[in-house]
């Protein structure tokens, strides 16, 4: 598999090439094409993404032990949002950030159009989520919504970049379609994340907090990281797993159900109007359809599931169970004793189980690509993804990684703190396991030394 996605990387940028290179280079061979320092640039934003994600990774997972206590008494507090945003803003986005600045241009084969923007945009954004975070937790309102500010830029700067890619795809490619509802997501949830932190200083919205929080969370949540995973997964799974069945041309349908799903959602929770469990179950169906067209792949395979298969395939099982959660929540309502604790369940099942198991398997695939793609344009000695990887951690971080997940959901329905705090420290050994693997990955993106794996004289690359 790591050759035919190699393959496939390679093709990607040969394709990509002649659009995405300066009118003044298109022309041009190979070579001078990828030394121009605009791609350059671009090739190394992903990989920056990609190693701010992994770190923020490493610190939400090792803080879980220390922080699960108070998630388990109210999820509504200081400290449990400043770990929730480090998984949110801090990893999730950031990686999903970091494979869109690199897949978006080689599908649409349209140049990001700002490319000295990106950096920027990236420590613009690092600020903002470090600000935010640490000011959740020391519990400064005023500097959480300064540090918003920065958040929200920084997320107009990458749609500014992306948006203009995606554009002419729109109804055309289920990837592209879903990716650019998913920006557009995004910029909505920012805007009404830094809208609450105003509120929190001067008081001027009306509305139950909970479900004020609940539309930013679900406008995030769903709109833009589950959307958007929806619609790249059509295009990679199949890639990974070669079905002997085409995707059916009703995927984007889901896509679109989803997104009204997630509109329909948000403004009866804003305005207080009725209509949650209605869009709630729209919601659920669309995902259970995205979950039915998965499994149908899965299930005509040509390739043998791999662990970038099992974590996506966890995930979408993961999914299956936070739909439930999210179903009941609709019932009992996220206030009081038992609410709370299925919105914490709930959380850490779509958070940690469906979307980071998504990320952590398809990052095996994707990362080392991209490193790879990385040294070869600076000219670098060329390394293999299977030498950019380190297999044998894998099965370890899957199963301690997803048992936790499980403990602590598990501890958090039931009122069990011994339970949620085993599991969260089952989840800190995966996760810190996992990035230090990752990070060991992304950083010959910056060195030209070569894995040890590469230093033999018996060596085959492909051609």
């Amino acid at each position: 598999m790591a050759d035919r996605l190699e393959t496939t990387e390679r093709a990607e940028a040969s394709d990509a090439a002649p659009a995405s290179a300066p009118k003044a280079a298109r022309a041009a061979d190979r070579h001078e094409y990828l030394s121009h320092p605009d791609v350059l640039r671009i090739g190394r934003i992903p990989i920056h993404f990609f190693a701010v994600a992994v770190a923020f990774f490493a610190v939400g997972v090792a803080a879980m032990p220390l922080v699960i206590t108070d998630v388990a008494g109210f999820f509504y507090q200081m400290t449990p949002l400043a770990l929730v945003h480090t998984f949110t803003l801090g990893w999730i986005t950031a990686a999903m950030m970091g494979v869109m600045y690199r897949y978006v241009p080689a599908l649409t084969h349209h140049p990001v159009p700002y490319p000295r923007m990106a950096i920027a945009q990236l420590a613009i954004y690092v600020i903002g989520v470090s600000g935010m975070i640490a000011h959740f937790e020391i519990g400064i309102w005023l500097g959480l919504w300064l540090a918003a500010i920065a958040v929200v830029i920084s997320v107009l700067m990458f749609a500014a970049e992306i948006i203009p890619c995606l554009w002419a795809q729109v109804g055309r490619g289920v990837a592209e379609t879903g990716m650019f509802m998913g920006v557009c997501f995004l910029v909505l949830a920012a805007a009404i994340g830094l809208t609450l932190g105003l509120d929190k200083t001067y008081d001027f919205l009306g509305g139950s907090v909970l479900t004020n929080l609940s539309s930013h969370v679900h406008f995030a949540a769903l709109g833009w990281v589950t959307l958007t995973i929806c619609a790249v997964s059509y295009r990679m799974l199949p890639a990974f797993l070669l079905p002997k069945i085409e995707l059916p041309a009703a995927a984007i349908w889901q896509l679109y159900a989803l997104t009204i799903g997630i509109i329909g959602l948000g403004v009866t929770l804003l305005t207080g109007v009725a209509g949650v469990t209605l869009w709630s179950s729209v919601i659920a169906a669309s995902l259970l359809a995205y979950i039915f067209t998965i499994g149908r792949l899965v299930l005509t395979r040509r390739m043998p599931l791999d662990w970038t298969s099992r974590h996506a395939i966890c995930g979408v099982l993961w999914l299956v169970i936070a739909i439930a959660m999210g179903l009941t929540l609709t019932v009992t309502g996220a206030d009081g004793e038992y609410g709370s604790r299925i919105a914490s369940a709930y959380g850490v099942m779509g958070l940690l189980g469906w979307i980071s198991n998504f990320i952590i398997g398809m990052s095996y695939q994707l990362f080392p690509g991209f490193v790879a793609r990385a040294r070869t344009g600076v000219g670098w000695p060329a390394v293999t993804i299977a030498e950019l990887s380190i297999r044998r951690t894998r099965p370890f971080v899957f199963i301690a990684y997803n048992l936790g997940v499980a403990m602590v959901a598990g501890g958090l329905l039931a009122g069990s703190i011994d339970l949620a705090v085993a599991g969260s420290v089952c989840i800190a050994a995966g996760g810190i396991v996992y990035s230090a693997v990752t990070l060991w990955t992304l950083s010959f993106a910056y060195r030209a030394t070569m894995p040890s794996a590469a230093r033999t004289d018996l060596r085959i690359l492909p051609s």
